[in-house]
């Protein structure tokens, strides 16, 4: 079962000269986004927003990506959009964070996705995968992927040589 760090939504330290593996190892461990944590998803924004606010590089992008199409957003502001834009059609939005890798210059999240639509209020959870590239101490690009394998493969890892890929 996973356990709920909604009273822990922070990034702290936030500002201030991190190196790349000290900035992935805030973001990977004993926050928000750590193994077993759980986040509503207008908190995720939030925090997100605010480590984005320190730590993004000047040329940071958020890519929204599903099987069909793959959307760019620039900058803090699209970050926001983009999520807004993805939990609109839900009542309830929350992320679940089943593992963190650190991979060289990027962090890859397992999460499922947890959702209860507005209209039929159905419970609909998908597995799902984030990656981000970090460049000199900052947030490169985030990629968040709705098919998990996609974003294995995005990572560089083969989803077929992984148990539950």
């Amino acid at each position: 079962m996973a356990k709920d760090n909604r009273a822990t939504v922070t990034l702290d330290p936030l500002e201030g000269a991190l190196t790349t593996a000290e900035l992935m190892e805030l973001i990977s461990h004993g926050g928000p986004f750590s193994p077993g944590s759980a986040v509503e998803g207008d908190e995720m924004i939030e925090a997100v927003t605010e480590l984005l606010r320190h730590n993004a590089h000047p040329d940071y992008v958020t890519v929204m990506v599903s099987e069909s199409v793959s959307q760019d957003y620039t900058g803090v502001d699209g970050f926001k959009e983009a999520w807004s834009d993805w939990m609109s059609p839900y009542e309830d939005f929350r992320v679940a964070v089943d593992e963190v890798l650190m991979l060289e210059d990027k962090l890859l999240f397992t999460v499922r996705q947890i959702a209860t639509t507005r209209h039929s209020s159905v419970e609909v959870e998908t597995p799902s995968a984030a990656v981000w590239w970090f460049e000199e101490g900052q947030v490169r690009q985030a990629a968040f992927y709705l098919d998990r394998r996609a974003g294995l493969r995005a990572a560089g890892i083969d989803p077929d040589r992984l148990q539950g890929g």
